[in-house]
């Protein structure tokens, strides 16, 4: 296996930076020919390996869910060796080691997401699948796109607790925002089908979790060619902040409150300038379209897969 390693140094409060040794040490331990490929933004992230996709077998990207999603969305702008781009025969996988703030494409590709080393030693044993891959405003993501309060939530957990990690940084962030969050009033159209409601939030997801293991849309499959659109209508505070503990299991789509659907493009609109947040990512505001591109990038994924529910 020929490896090429995308690392954001400063990823994860320059976790990635410090691991990237690590994980090269131990894939060359398992027989990986590595070239490293340190970067400084999320499009040289995806430059590089939209390069490297005809050179090696992996692209293996050790940080966080922006850089992840960038080396996927360079996978697939690559195309299939020899055929057309947005196929699903590109011929190096996608491999995730988590280094980042959330972590949450690890988790979808059943990878333990707060053992980096771990998941390194998993690669050469992993699966390839085709996955699908979500687009916003130009933008690519593997797992969660949405705006509303979840986007406030980001917002607050990336500037003022950059410091923590997982569930205690969204949390913590979710708890800061409730505080002075509001409902908004949304247009959504649905593969045409449109819709006014009141809520907090619209979540359009790829994937099943965000945020460090919120399983937002609990159902949701990388395989299927859809988009799992999660909305969590007007409710109280208070009722909010009760239900909000269920998110980590899924149980909070039984919630009254809480509606999917299901859609390959979505449209969506506000009442207010409401920032939208692809993968933990900024992904400018609304209005903005969300589509699907099935089976646009191969993965490494384990088996089973929380982000590949069913047989």
């Amino acid at each position: 296996m020929r490896a090429l390693v995308v690392h954001n140094p400063t990823a994860g409060g320059g976790r990635a930076g410090r691991l990237a040794p690590q994980v090269v040490e131990r894939l060359r331990g398992d027989q990986v020919e590595v070239v490293q490929h340190p970067t400084l933004s999320l499009e040289e992230a995806r430059l590089a390996a939209c390069q490297a996709a005809a050179e090696v077998d992996v692209v293996v990207a050790v940080g966080g869910d922006g850089t992840v999603g960038a080396c996927a969305a360079g996978l697939a702008d690559a195309g299939p060796a020899g055929g057309s781009p947005g196929g699903s025969g590109v011929r190096a996988a996608l491999g995730v080691v988590p280094a980042g703030g959330g972590n949450d494409a690890a988790r979808s590709l059943g990878l333990p997401a707060d053992d980096p080393l771990a998941a390194a030693g998993l690669l050469t044993r992993l699966r390839r699948r085709p996955a699908d891959l979500a687009t916003v405003a130009g933008r690519a993501y593997l797992n969660v796109a949405g705006a509303g309060f979840d986007s406030e939530v980001t917002r607050v957990a990336n500037q003022r607790l950059g410091w923590a990690r997982g569930r205690p940084r969204y949390a913590g962030a979710v708890l800061a925002q409730l505080v002075v969050g509001r409902t908004a009033r949304f247009e959504l159209v649905l593969d045409g089908r449109a819709q006014r409601l009141e809520g907090w939030l619209v979540a359009v997801a790829n994937g099943p979790s965000y945020g460090g293991g919120m399983r937002v849309a609990p159902r949701a499959s990388l395989a299927d060619g859809l988009l799992d659109v999660v909305v969590i209508g007007a409710i109280g505070k208070l009722e909010f902040l009760r239900t909000f503990p269920k998110v980590f299991s899924g149980a909070h789509v039984e919630h009254p409150a809480v509606a999917v659907h299901r859609a390959a493009r979505v449209d969506l609109d506000a009442d207010r300038t409401l920032a939208v947040y692809a993968d933990g990512e900024p992904a400018g505001t609304l209005p903005a379209t969300f589509e699907v591109r099935p089976a646009a990038v191969t993965v490494l994924a384990a088996d089973p897969a929380p982000g590949f529910p069913g047989p």
